[in-house]
């Protein structure tokens, strides 16, 4: 049982390929490249919504000026982060069932600072999880992540110096990362706590014990926690939060906390 694990290293740049300063052959173009994530929902009776957590350290990724773009129809909707921190920065999709969605995550392109001086390097790596870690439902996706960038033309600011040329030197680029997974399809399966008074079903409790061993505690002494009603006085209470009223905001922080920790519960 997995609600949440690593994707894929990502890496996001606008840079010179040689620096200026040692470019004896005049090849230095910038390029410009940003992490694709094309992400089918298997399941066809059943959306999934799914947090895309992206951890870079040095530098970390709050110094960077980035956009995220979400399409499954061909909106190319922005995104706003779920959350972030200095580290780490948090994304939320949904896919409906059967579907396709393409996850896009690239430097601010349409900041001309950004391009006129080309200095964005960003890499750390990438989970998947399950937003609503709660329930009966198994996702099966099918997972590929890409590198894709342009190169400028050497000595390209922004906006364009007259007169403007139609022919100038861009090109492409397009390659497939590898998977912390083998292959390409994942499976995240919902925690079904109607079924879990025996505990020790849980999977990995030494893992949820480093995560959050207030949680579990609780989990371990009223299973059954969780399913209750806000008003009832057996709900218990964490950090001055009603469990049974705050599910969801329970599940997130620990669907977090695992993210951060990055110790996937298989």
């Amino acid at each position: 049982m997995t609600i949440s694990t690593v994707v894929s290293n990502f890496e996001i740049l606008v840079k010179r390929l040689i620096p200026s300063n040692v470019d004896i052959l005049g090849a230095g173009r910038t390029v410009i490249q940003g992490y694709f994530l094309t992400i089918s929902n298997l399941n066809l009776s059943s959306a999934v919504t799914l947090r895309l957590n992206f951890r870079a350290q040095t530098p970390d990724i709050s110094s960077q000026a980035l956009l995220a773009f979400f399409d499954v129809n061909g909106s190319n909707t922005i995104l706003a982060p779920t959350t972030q921190s200095g580290i780490t920065r948090t994304y939320t999709v949904t896919i409906p069932a059967g579907d396709t969605g393409l996850f896009i995550l690239q430097a601010n392109a349409g900041n001309p600072t950004i391009i006129n001086n080309p200095n964005t390097e960003l890499r750390g790596y990438v989970t998947i999880s399950l937003a609503n870690p709660f329930g009966n439902n198994s996702f099966d996706l099918l997972v590929t992540p890409e590198h894709r960038g342009t190169f400028l033309p050497k000595g390209y600011v922004v906006p364009p110096t007259p007169p403007i040329v139609t022919t100038l030197d861009f090109d492409q680029l397009a390659y497939a990362l590898p998977t912390a997974n083998p292959g390409n399809k994942f499976n995240l399966s919902q925690i079904n706590f109607a079924f879990s008074k025996a505990i020790s079903n849980i999977p990995n409790l030494p893992e949820l014990a480093m995560l959050d061993p207030g949680l579990l505690d609780v989990i371990q002494k009223t299973p059954d926690a969780l399913l209750l009603s806000p008003n009832s006085p057996d709900v218990p209470v964490i950090d001055n939060v009603f469990v049974g009223s705050s599910l969801q905001r329970t599940m997130f922080d620990l669907v977090g906390r695992l993210e951060t920790l990055m110790v996937p519960m298989k």
